[in-house]
Formats: C-alpha cells, sequence, structure tokens
C-alpha cells in the first residue's frame, strides 16, 4: 500500500530527530504542539479537512484505559457514537483500537484511534475522516501510519 501511495503522492518527511519520523503528502499542512509534559502531538491535515496525529503518551496508562479515555472523548461531542474493536497488524507492529462512527449535521463520520507501543514508547494515532472522503483518505492515513512504524525502525 504504502508504494502505490508514494507513487500517486508527492510526500514530504516528518523527522524530529528523537523518536518520530513519518511520511505524509506535500499538500497537508502539519500542526506540531507540545501540549503538556505528558503527550507532545503531530497532526496532519489534508486539504479537505480530514487529519491524522500522533500523540506519545508518557503516562503509565493501560493500552485499554488510553482507549476508552478516546471513546469518553468522542462521546461528548457525538453521543450517538457506535464503536467497535479492531486490532491492525502493520509492518509487524500490532496496533489495537478502536473504529468511531458518528454524525455531525448533515455528515457522517469515521474516526480511528490506534494504540502502539514501540520500543520508545507508546503513541496514540488518531485520524478523523467525513465518510464522503474516507475512502480517498484512509489509504493515506494507513501509507502515514506505516511509515512512522517503519521510521520507528529505522
Amino acid at each position: 500500500m504504502l508504494p502505490q501511495i508514494l507513487d500517486r503522492v508527492a510526500m514530504q518527511i516528518f523527522d524530529n530527530q528523537n523518536d518520530l519520523c513519518f511520511s505524509f503528502p506535500e499538500s497537508w499542512k502539519l500542526d506540531k504542539s507540545e501540549s503538556s509534559n505528558e503527550a507532545d502531538s503531530i497532526s496532519v491535515v489534508s486539504p479537505e479537512g480530514g487529519f491524522w496525529c500522533v500523540r506519545r503518551d508518557l503516562r503509565d496508562t493501560a493500552n485499554k484505559a488510553v482507549l476508552e479515555q478516546a471513546v469518553a472523548a468522542m462521546r461528548e461531542v457525538y453521543p450517538e457514537l457506535e464503536v467497535e474493536h479492531v486490532v491492525d497488524h502493520v509492518s509487524g507492529a500490532e496496533l489495537i483500537g478502536m473504529d468511531m462512527h458518528f454524525f455531525c449535521l448533515d455528515l457522517t463520520g469515521t474516526a480511528s484511534v490506534r494504540v502502539w507501543q514501540a520500543v520508545t514508547g507508546k503513541y496514540v494515532i488518531f485520524s478523523q475522516a467525513e465518510d464522503g472522503q474516507l475512502e480517498q483518505l484512509k489509504p493515506i492515513f494507513n501509507a502515514i501510519t506505516t511509515s512512522l512504524i517503519r521510521g520507528s525502525e529505522e
């Protein structure tokens, strides 16, 4: 999947020279925030409004609790949230997570949260898009995640 995306979309690289390195489309906007001592997050936003975000979680929180917190936060905004448990395998890494489906005005949206335990720490990967754009954006979200995991191995 990653080579197909790289062939179709010009990519750029984010590398914090520490623990995070990933590729994302040149047309997407990078937003790096340092929100607290417990987590730094980096987001990339598509021109259409979908986004992908990774956050290093320095807290000693169980993966299940991290996922439950994400669902609870989404449920505050979208009370009718539908949730399904998922396990993804990406470049040899297991990512546990949730896919969340919600309604906002006339639109439906999907958000995905995954927890990835790397050698350098625990990371929470979040992506969200309006369902009408999800078919186009999901392969890009997957390619970004794959590049993150492969980048951590180098």
